[in-house]
């Protein structure tokens, strides 16, 4: 019983530690409504690259450019999205002031790996509204 209670804390600990190990290869975007109507996209990491050894950085590995039309007028926003996923799991992005999942359209989101690019290959916003 001793042991199992040994192997029991040993994993609460280390188990967060492989998890924050992994490269996140992937997102999954929702846009929803919190209790007050405003619109609010969440970004959850959705897959991973299971042969990362070290822990990621807290800030400049994971980018986003998300491409919307909100009441009409074309927007693009970029999020380094490193320390929320590293601390909260998740990233919720505010999309615009009174927005509501009416009159908000997702157009595209890019997740991107800033580490494994060259800054001159980042997506940009003006990528959004070429036709």
């Amino acid at each position: 019983m001793k042991n199992a209670i040994k192997l029991f804390f040993l994993m609460l600990f280390l188990v967060p530690q492989f998890i924050n190990a992994q490269a996140i290869t992937n997102v999954k975007t929702l846009l929803i409504e919190n209790e007050y109507g405003n619109a609010r996209l969440i970004i959850t990491p959705n897959s991973y690259d299971m042969t990362a050894t070290k822990p990621t950085k807290l800030a400049g590995v994971y980018g986003l450019l998300v491409c919307y039309t909100y009441k009409g007028v074309k927007k693009a926003l970029h999020q380094d999205l490193t320390y929320d996923f590293n601390k909260k799991g998740e990233k919720e992005l505010f999309l615009g002031m009174s927005a509501t999942k009416s009159n908000i359209v997702i157009g595209s989101v890019v997740f991107y790996r800033r580490d494994l690019m060259n800054k001159n290959d980042y997506p940009k916003k003006t990528d959004c509204f070429k036709e």
